[in-house]
């Protein structure tokens, strides 16, 4: 328990007994202050104005007796006082050999504490990346070499040769007749590799202090790579650097025998269409038939045509539409796909379509000029492939309007 001692007891102690009593008398004091006991509180800070000969203002005992008392804000005087001692320590020692002089404290006001008293200055730019990273960039997964011949070949151009019959034919002779000759002809032409590439410049800092943005990166280059390829494969103009893609080697839909020969086409009907005059357009007499694969449509046709269409009695007429968002009908995948025009239709055997790996997806790390004295560094991504239809495959692809051939087989 602390003891209060009297002016005699203080004046016959030395200069390091007289520092620790100051010591025990201010957490004493303290103590005090916190448990919100006025009375002891006062007793102290008389005790230590006789003892330290200090003579404070009659306004500052005030200060001090009215402030204590406010029990919501005693911590914040407590501190203040406190620290005010500690600063002074040396000035109060001068006052107590000297044997007379004064210090003064005034008390600041303590506000209450809100989220504006916290200032957050100049955060850094990768604030909130370190723990859990980046996420990689939401692009789909658009691939479509699935459906084409897809082979590898380290030939820079790809031969392809075509053979198709020229003269004459089989037919049937009587004995010892002179029996008919037949020949054949036959053309090669040759692939150029296209290529697909991108890269990316980073700093060796923002790959240590963001977690998780190299790999961001290399996902990012793939994804779109993948894209590219697709979207060329599928809709490229053919004009170099470009690949020729599927829907312009496409050719517009032929009636033939089924002009005008159908009464209320639907949607259906336009695709089977579609599908007879692949099968029944030829080069030349008794060619295999193509059979078509793929069918792609805008989405909003799709959802119009596909997943909307009902029966009589308002049941769905092709339930995987809208389960699984395509539908297979006779070894024919009917899918939607936004790149599609709105009333565009697409219908190919996707088989007559090839591709190589010449050089497969590559992804390079190196330096550009001056970069790696400035900690850069660059991630390229690329690949080469052929992509091409043999000359009379072309007859494999329709690229036309779903009004022109719904209107073609119509009938009157």
């Amino acid at each position: 328990m602390f003891v209060y001692k009297k002016t005699e007891e203080l004046e016959a102690m030395t200069v390091e007994q007289l520092d620790a009593y100051k010591a025990e008398l201010k957490s004493h004091e303290d103590a005090e202050i916190k448990k919100g006991i006025n009375s002891e509180v006062e007793k102290a800070i008389a005790t230590a104005k006789e003892a330290l000969k200090v003579s404070l203002t009659a306004e500052i005992e005030n200060q001090i007796t009215d402030k204590i008392t406010q029990n919501n804000v005693a911590d914040g005087y407590d501190v203040q006082l406190k620290s005010f001692l500690k600063e002074n320590e040396d000035k109060i020692k001068s006052i107590h050999n000297a044997g007379a002089g004064s210090v003064e404290l005034t008390f600041k006001a303590v506000a209450d504490i809100s989220t504006a008293n916290g200032i957050n200055t100049a955060p850094p730019n990768i604030t909130g990346t370190q723990q859990a990273g980046l996420s990689n960039v939401n692009l789909r997964d658009f691939d479509v070499t699935m459906l084409t011949t897809n082979v590898n070949t380290s030939l820079a151009a790809f031969p392809y040769t075509e053979a198709l019959p020229k003269d004459g034919d089989y037919t049937f002779v009587a004995e010892g007749a002179i029996k008919p000759q037949v020949d054949f002809s036959w053309e090669t032409n040759y692939a150029k590799p296209v290529k697909a590439a991108a890269w990316i410049k980073l700093t060796e800092e923002s790959v240590k202090d963001v977690a998780g943005l190299e790999s961001v990166a290399r996902d990012l280059l793939v994804k779109k790579h993948n894209i590219k390829k697709a979207k060329g494969i599928l809709y490229g103009d053919g004009i170099s650097p470009n690949p020729k893609g599927a829907t312009t080697y496409g050719r517009v839909f032929s009636a033939g025998a089924l002009a005008l020969g159908v009464t209320n086409p639907n949607f259906m009907d336009v695709v089977n269409a579609a599908i007879v005059d692949i099968a029944t357009t030829h080069n030349y007499e008794d060619e295999v038939p193509y059979m078509a694969n793929l069918v792609m449509v805008n989405p909003n046709d799709f959802y119009i045509q596909m997943v909307s269409a009902k029966d009589a009695n308002g049941l769905p007429l092709y339930p995987q539409a809208s389960l699984f968002n395509q539908v297979v009908i006779g070894g024919v995948t009917i899918k939607p796909e936004e790149t599609i025009p709105a009333g565009k239709i697409f219908v190919a055997d996707m088989s007559k379509y090839n591709t190589t790996n010449y050089v497969p997806y590559t992804v390079k790390i190196g330096w550009v000029n001056d970069d790696f004295i400035k900690n850069q560094f660059v991630i390229l991504a690329e690949s080469r492939f052929h992509a091409f239809v043999k000359k009379l495959d072309e007859q494999a692809f329709i690229y036309d309007d779903i009004a022109t051939i719904k209107t073609a087989i119509t009938k009157v």
